[in-house]
């Protein structure tokens, strides 16, 4: 990986959303819990920019890095908790240096202590709480000082590598106010089951599954200069995987050497779709690739 690579370290908010103990669960139930874990990620990334947040997958959950914007953050981790009303998601909020690296495979990563110390700190949520680093606190209070103010001291812990971390969370009022928006959703919810029958409940899910995004793999070599619906999106093979809105796309790819690829592709919620091509062929071959569908992530 080029130099240029190994020295990008923005920094960012990393929201890792997760179930305490979901790897002690049978496995039928953590197929339905993660299935209610991507709608709230689903709901939590709705308002963000695609080129403003990354979304990884975790064991237990997932993570959202978002560059820049603490109050998005925030605002994205709260529409995640108000949204899993039938699961006991908790959500922890870190802010700090993410970078690119390759693995053994050459593959791209997103790593960093940003990423670390968010992953520690959800290791002691519980069940329907919100706790933030004292760096995102910070980075917080200088952006928004009246967000940085509905927080406490929480308290201080020490991970398995023996950092410690001090943790704020919602004041008392912040946190019944939040509670009552939950029992709202619920109540609202048992409602419209009530009056709508099991239709309404069904309609509710595809709306919700329907809000997913999709997700492209990239293979390209050597190298290439990767344009979504006319807008360029980074280079290859420093981005190896893309989030987009589901629906239909044009995929091009331009390496100045060779004419470039063009694909069209029509993705559906949740469908993540591996787009492969190699620029070494000889130029007579203009558009030869291999479009892969992978398994369907729902």
């Amino acid at each position: 990986m080029s130099s240029e690579t190994d020295s990008f370290r923005p920094l960012a908010s990393v929201v890792f959303l997760g179930i305490p103990g979901f790897a002690d669960k049978p496995v039928t139930e953590q197929v339905r819990l993660r299935i209610q874990v991507m709608s709230a990620v689903a709901a939590a990334a709705i308002q963000l920019n695609e080129s403003d947040r990354i979304i990884l997958d975790t064991a237990d959950g997932a993570a959202i890095v978002v560059l820049g914007n603490p109050p998005a953050a925030l605002q994205a981790a709260q529409r995640a908790l108000d949204t899993a009303v039938d699961v006991a998601l908790g959500a922890a909020i870190n802010h700090g240096p993410v970078r690119l690296a390759a693995d053994e495979r050459n593959d791209s990563l997103l790593i960093g202590d940003g990423i670390d110390a968010a992953v520690s700190i959800a290791g002691f949520v519980r069940p329907g709480q919100l706790l933030v680093s004292r760096s995102f606190h910070d980075a917080l209070a200088e952006h928004t000082p009246a967000l940085a103010e509905k927080f406490h001291r929480a308290s201080t812990i020490t991970d398995a590598h023996h950092r410690a971390h001090e943790l704020f969370t919602l004041d008392v009022v912040a946190s019944r106010a939040q509670t009552r928006r939950r029992v709202a959703l619920a109540a609202f919810a048992c409602v419209g089951i009530l009056a709508l029958g099991i239709g309404a409940r069904y309609a509710l899910q595809s709306l919700v599954e329907s809000r997913q995004p999709a997700f492209l793999v990239f293979d390209i070599r050597p190298q290439g200069e990767i344009f979504v619906d006319g807008v360029m999106k980074g280079r290859a093979p420093a981005v190896t995987r893309l989030q987009v809105a589901a629906g239909t796309h044009t995929i091009e790819v331009r390496n100045g050497k060779f004419p470039s690829f063009v694909i069209e592709v029509d993705l559906s919620p949740g469908e993540q779709l591996q787009v492969k091509h190699s620029f070494t062929a000889p130029a007579t071959q203009k558009r030869r690739g291999v479009l892969e569908r992978l398994k369907f992530w729902r």
